[in-house]
């Protein structure tokens, strides 16, 4: 029973912190995006080493993991929609010096 509460605890931490990074990604601040990450990170830890005895499969347990898969999905959606953004953005800042580049080598032999 005291696994339960304190597993119920915990996943109940590692929730508020996944609803978080999803805030804190919306808003595209990154470093405390990062910061909560790791602080799940080291959460995940602490769940990894409590005995579940039958938490998860509560239904308390079900409706708490399915909020942090539903904004899991958010965090993962949303991570590759910014890298392919950056991405995007880097491609184009290279094209824009590779033609700058060009044309400033193209002037200097016209003259």
């Amino acid at each position: 029973m005291i696994g339960d509460k304190l597993a119920q605890a915990l996943w109940q931490d590692y929730r508020f912190l996944t609803k978080e990074m999803a805030k804190f990604l919306a808003k595209q601040d990154m470093e405390l995006f990062n910061e909560l990450m790791n602080q799940r990170e080291q959460l995940q830890t602490a769940i990894d080493q409590v005995e579940d005895e039958g938490f998860k499969g509560s239904s308390v347990g079900q409706a708490i993991l399915a909020e942090i898969y539903q904004d899991n999905q958010y965090i993962i959606d949303n991570v590759q929609i910014l890298l392919s953004r950056s991405k995007r953005q880097h491609q184009v800042s290279e094209a824009y010096g590779a033609v700058s580049t060009t044309a400033v080598s193209q002037k200097s032999w016209q003259r």
